[in-house]
C-alpha cells in the first residue's frame, strides 16, 4: 500500500469514526479537528460498503469518490450493470440515511462550475428522454449540474434504481 493509499484510508477511518459517534461525546481532551464534508462523505461511502459486505456483498470494494462526490466502484462496473442487493437495501438503510444526509449538506455547500453549453444541452435532452420514458415528474438538470435536492422521482435513488428507471438511463444515454 502506497503512502497516499495509507493517508487516505486513515482520513477515511477517522472520519467513519466522528460519522458513527454522532452528536459527540463529553471527553475533556482536546478532539482532533473536524473532518472536511468531503472527508465526512468519503468515510459515510466507506462505512456503506463495510455494511453490504455485511449484508450479502462480501466482494464490495470500498468506493472511489470523484470531487462532486459521487461515488464510483469501477470493478463491479466493468462487469456491467449491477444493483444493490435488497438484503443490502434494507439491512443498511440507517447507514445510507446518514450517508444521504452529509451528501446533502456536501452538495449545498458545494459549488460547481457551470456546465458547458454543449453538457447542459445532453442532460436536457436525457432528462426530456427519462420522461417520455415512464417519468413525466423527472426534472431538468441546473445549468450547474445535477439536481436540486430530492428533486428526482422516486425509483432513481442510488441504493434502490428502480428497473424502470435503469431502463430508461440505458435508453436515454445511448441516444
Amino acid at each position: 500500500m502506497d503512502v497516499s493509499t495509507s493517508a487516505a484510508r486513515s482520513a477515511a477511518v477517522a472520519a467513519a469514526v466522528a460519522v458513527l459517534a454522532g452528536c459527540g461525546s463529553t471527553s475533556t481532551t482536546s478532539a482532533p479537528s473536524t473532518p472536511s464534508l468531503f472527508q465526512q462523505l468519503v468515510a459515510g461511502y466507506v462505512t456503506y460498503a463495510h455494511c453490504a459486505r455485511a449484508h450479502g456483498m462480501p466482494n464490495l470494494p470500498d468506493p472511489q469518490v470523484d470531487e462532486q462526490g459521487n461515488d464510483h466502484y469501477p470493478a463491479l462496473d466493468r462487469q456491467g450493470p449491477w444493483r444493490w442487493s435488497e438484503s443490502v437495501i434494507v439491512g443498511c438503510a440507517k447507514v445510507w440515511a446518514r450517508v444521504h444526509a452529509i451528501r446533502d449538506r456536501y452538495d449545498s455547500t458545494h459549488q460547481q462550475a457551470p456546465a458547458s453549453p454543449a453538457t447542459y444541452a445532453k442532460e436536457l435532452r436525457i432528462a426530456r428522454c427519462i420522461r417520455a420514458h415512464g417519468f413525466p415528474t423527472y426534472p431538468d438538470p441546473l445549468p450547474t449540474g445535477g439536481f436540486a435536492v430530492n428533486a428526482v422521482p422516486p425509483g432513481f435513488s442510488k441504493p434502490n434504481l428502480s428497473p424502470q428507471a435503469r431502463a430508461a438511463i440505458d435508453a436515454c444515454s445511448q441516444k
